[in-house]
């Protein structure tokens, strides 16, 4: 079980614990003959320098050196004697031996009073640079205390810092603690930080398993400088990630933001931290761009009719929380999930101090929801969504609710028309036609239809490229408004545009489906992948984009499963193509997508346009195959996204070169409508992005399962794995950039014909790989490593090394193959600030080697740290606080610290913050370090001399990075030689702050 440590409060004089404190009974006679007091009490004092006061009972005495020495009062036989000491000397420590007993018959002499000398023990330390403090946190002996509550108050920091606070939603109700917010809530700390595009944006919530004093849940926004909420992530779990989106129309670049962290409920400690490069493994960065007054809602199986219905008609349902609104839901059924609809436009703050005056006295901070309501009345109306779906959350008969998130077509955007599809070469379709154009010809299926689901803005249903290769879809827009043509869900996927002007409409999925299966070979307009496919269109975006509830009908309608039209297709779709995307993880959707894949469908998504390794979605959700979009060099286009979770690559184009010298720019040529006269009427244009990568890579599945009309997405995602079915790119094997390679559709049409035939799929060799790819351990303790084997060969770890001396790994959990766990280690001791980068080397039975690169970073002291109030303790050889120390501040990140009168014997040193003033410092989410360094305490020796330059650097304690949970036996790594979590309680008194 983890310790942590306390801090003292000494209020006259720090007093050692090793020095003999012994209360005086005052105690009277009570025994003897009642004779003469005929005997005297005393001994003997050594080591004295300076004065000590002794007493006996209500007998006092000075003394000012060494020798024999006796009380002025003399007692009977079998009267009780206490000698104490009164007043120690300044600068010395003195104990008593014998220093209680019965007078016998004869005087006392040997009560022995020793005394040795004190020395000092001072050093220095020194805040990690750029780490923060909350400038209102709960200690309220906390140096600063300014109030960062709304955004004109925010707190100014600098980029790419580590701020350690506290929020409260309520008072904490501690009065006799001296909590700062014990009456009052500190429910939002703002901050004022220029960022830059894709930076990440980290929030640890260090009381959200509730194992300490406190327990909160908090979630984590993001504002342009106009107040406009462009970020949030509210998962109610410990970690809150949002990555800074790119440019757009609803994005600004790289400047002024502003960071929020709010507490939903309860109490917590935080650590916010701000990091240059975007991981590849954030598990979920939640969108801004969702619709306000909605939620997608699950209920548990065992909900009933009755209680669904009774939550629309009455807020009590979501927890007697003033001011909700009524709810109605799209349908009750508990099988899928349901739309929230409630009205959050005029939501009165309930929270507003009309006196303007806190519980204190004070002057009120600005009400966030109010001024939010006056700078942002969009923002507003998310606001308060997102409480309406914290409380649906709270529900016990609710799996989960979440917001309806707007998805958008992934195009970058050009006006310019072209003639040329350079694209079709590029991936061997000319050659793979050869053996199929998408007719079914063999098999139970023969004469049938190869069906593309193309989940986009609809089709124009009248262009002639699309005469004879259409099935019957649907709308499945709900919002009338987006919907741009009257009404809302219908059997029409015909698409009216998504402009507000004229020729201002993307005609986004008529491009998408001339790509998948236009009419081809007819002497006219352009060719497509699968001639001989159909398409079913199916209409999600409009002029706002989609929502995620929406996207989910489309592709349950287009799988054959119950939707909200209540209608099925009359044959489901084989493949399903999304080129469209958002950074909101949706459970729901992930639900949607896994019941889909289980029908036996395709689904293709587009990467996304970004730049980025954020993680964007469909195309990020477990069962889904992620494109990226090359040039017709075959190199990554320059919007591309890219990541761990992309699958395969296919011509998306850049039309801002002109790489095969036809003096156009080398965009994607397909089907579109010019609307510029008034009238719709047919069109072709070149466009460029991952939405026309995708259905590149959708064509080509069509053809496969054209010839084996079997193909499942299992041997889809095997095909790709084992690069059967692409071309490589980049580096040897799976990469990044470009996933498993370049779709080549005469690889994929040769080997749909193998399995055709009978043939088993390939094997996969064997492929051990490590997550993540590259350790990043930053100013960290440590991190994980977890090697797995991505392929069918079995193969096993033979070894591992690490080629720099500050950098150790070790077995954590492995099985048989030692595949498993591994712990990753650093040790700082006598490296100078900087950055350090290592190779940890795995050999493998194979004869390969598996290079994982680490970096770590040891204290910057070019940006100066500032990490609050810190408490020095003294710790004694069985670690227990006994004394401590006031600090000095020298204005530059480094304070100085001092202990007086301290004896020999054998020590340590540590000192951390307590920001939530539960009496504990080093927890998580605050500042803590120790001599030399926290990890590896050193013994301090004392003798009879001062000890000088014990310095050392505080950090605040967190995870990230590590991927560990948060409980407190985890706050350090294995193998420390002397844990702070080790630490014991051993208190000075009923004020203390000490070692749990």
């Amino acid at each position: 079980m983890t310790q942590n440590l306390h801090r003292a409060k000494l209020s006259v004089k720090l007093i050692t614990g090793l020095m003999a404190f012994i209360t005086v009974a005052g105690l009277v006679s009570c025994g003897g003959s009642g004779g003469a007091t005929n005997y005297s009490v005393g001994g003997a004092v050594t080591g004295l320098q300076e004065s000590i006061t002794l007493r006996n009972n209500a007998d006092v005495l000075a003394l000012n050196r060494d020798g024999r020495y006796s009380f002025n009062n003399r007692l009977n036989s079998g009267d009780v004697y206490n000698v104490s000491i009164q007043r120690q000397p300044d600068n010395q420590t003195c104990e008593i031996i014998n220093a209680t007993g019965t007078v016998a018959t004869a005087n006392v002499t040997n009560i022995i009073v020793s005394c040795l000398n004190g020395v000092t023990l001072s050093g220095r330390y020194q805040a990690v640079p750029l780490i923060q403090v909350d400038s209102d946190v709960n200690d309220v002996t906390a140096k600063l205390n300014v109030s960062n509550d709304s955004f004109f108050e925010a707190q100014v920091i600098p980029n790419f810092s580590t701020v350690h606070g506290f929020v409260t939603e309520q008072g904490t109700g501690r009065f006799g603690d001296g909590d700062r917010f014990a009456g009052d809530a500190d429910k939002r700390d703002f901050y004022s930080v220029d960022l830059q595009v894709n930076q990440t944006i980290r929030l640890q919530v260090a009381d959200f398993s509730g194992v300490d004093v406190f327990q909160g849940n908090l979630y984590l926004m993001l504002y342009d400088s106009a107040g406009a909420m462009i970020g949030l992530s509210d998962l109610s779990k410990e970690f809150e990630n949002i990555v800074v989106p790119a440019p757009g129309p609803d994005a600004p670049a790289d400047g002024k933001y502003f960071i929020v962290v709010e507490a939903f409920s309860g109490s917590s400690k935080y650590t916010l931290s701000l990091n240059v490069v975007t991981p590849a493994n954030i598990l979920r960065q939640s969108s801004v761009d969702f619709r306000p007054g909605e939620s997608i809602v699950q209920f548990k199986p065992n909900a009933t009719v009755n209680n669904i219905q009774a939550s629309s008609q009455s807020s009590n349902q979501l927890g007697n929380q003033p001011n909700n609104p009524q709810i109605t839901f799209s349908h009750h059924q508990t099988t899928r999930a349901t739309l929230a609809s409630f009205d959050v436009a005029n939501i009165n703050s309930a929270s507003a101090l009309s006196s303007g005056l806190n519980s204190r006295g004070l002057k009120a901070a600005p009400n966030f929801i109010d001024e939010l309501k006056q700078k942002n009345f969009a923002s507003y109306q998310k606001y308060q969504t997102l409480q309406q779906i914290k409380r649906l959350n709270q529900r016990a008969d609710v799996v989960f609710a979440e917001p309806n998130y707007i998805y958008k077509a992934l195009r970058v955007p050009n006006d310019e028309f072209y003639n040329l599809q350079w694209h079709y070469p590029a991936i061997n379709l000319p050659q793979a036609w050869d053996i199929t154009t998408g007719a079914i010809t063999e098999g139970s299926r023969a004469g049938g239809d190869v069906i593309v689901a193309v989940v986009d803005t609809g089709v124009f249903l009248a262009h002639p490229e699309f005469s004879g290769q259409l099935v019957s879809g649907y709308d499945f827009i709900s919002d009338v408004t987006n919907a741009n043509d009257e009404n809302g869900i219908d059997n029409n996927p015909d698409d009216p545009g998504d402009g507000a002007q004229l020729s201002s409409s993307s005609w986004h999925g008529t491009h998408v489906a001339g790509t998948v299966a236009a009419k081809s070979d007819n002497n006219t307009d352009v060719a497509s992948v699968a001639w001989q496919a159909k398409i079913m269109p199916l209409r999600v975006l409009g002029t706002l984009g989609g929502s995620s509830f929406d996207i989910i009908q489309a592709i349950r309608y287009a799988a054959g499963l119950s939707n909200s039209s209540n209608t099925l297709p009359a044959q489901k779709a084989d493949i399903i193509n999304l080129s469209l995307g958002g950074s909101g993880f949706s459970q729901a959707s992930q639900n949607a997508y896994n019941a889909v894949r289980s029908a036996g469908v395709i689904v293709v998504a587009a990467a996304g346009n970004e730049n980025s390794s954020q993680f964007s979605y469909p195309a990020s959700y477990d069962g889904v195959v992620s494109v990226s979009a090359t040039d017709f060099a075959d190199n990554r286009a320059p919007y591309s996204n890219f990541g761990s979770r992309v699958d395969v690559a296919a011509p998306g184009g850049n039309q801002g070169v002109d790489l095969n010298n036809d003096n156009f720019g080398d965009g994607v040529l397909s089907t579109l409508v010019d609307d510029s006269s008034g009238s719709r009427v047919d069109a072709l244009r070149f466009y460029q992005g991952t939405s026309m990568a995708s259905p590149h890579v959708a064509g080509v599945f069509a053809l496969m399962r054209a010839v084996y009309p079997e193909l499942s997405p299992d041997e889809v995602d095997t095909l790709l794995a084992t690069g059967s079915i692409t071309t490589d790119l980049g580096a040897a094997g799976r990469d990044d950039i470009y996933g498993n390679g370049l779709i080549d559709a005469l690889k994929a049409v040769q080997e749909a014909l193998k399995l055709s035939g009978g043939e088993d799929l390939p094997v996969l060799p064997a492929f051990i790989a490590a997550d993540p790819s590259q350790l990043a351990i930053g100013t960290n303790l440590g991190g994980i490593l977890q090697l797995s084997n991505k392929g069918d060969d079995p193969a096993s770890i033979t070894g591992v090394v690490a080629d720099a001396g500050w950098l150790s790994v070790a077995e954590g959990t492995v099985d048989g193959n030692n595949l498993g766990e591994y712990l990753v280690s650093v040790d700082r001791t006598g490296l100078s600030d900087s950055s350090y980068l290592g190779t940890i080397v795995f050999s493998l039975s194979t004869g390969a080697t598996l290079n994982v690169q680490v970096s770590m970073d040891v204290g910057q002291i070019d940006k100066t740290g500032n990490a609050g109030t810190i408490y020095m303790l003294l710790l004694d050889e069985n670690n227990n606080a006994i004394n401590q120390a006031s600090t000095i501040d020298n204005g530059d990140g480094t304070y100085d610290y001092r202990f007086d009168n301290v004896i020999a014997g054998t020590y340590g040193i540590v000192g951390g913050s307590d920001i939530d003033n539960d009496l504990f410092i080093c927890q998580l989410a605050e500042a803590c370090g120790g001599y030399p360094i926290l990890n590896t305490l050193s013994t301090i020796d004392v003798s009879d001399s001062d000890i000088t330059g014990l310095d050392f650097v505080v950090d605040i304690l967190a995870n990230f990075g590590a991927n560990v949970s948060s409980t407190k036996n985890n706050i350090t790594t294995t193998g420390i030689k002397r844990p702070v979590d080790k630490l014991i309680e051993q208190p000075l008194n009923n004020d203390n702050k000490q070692l749990q």
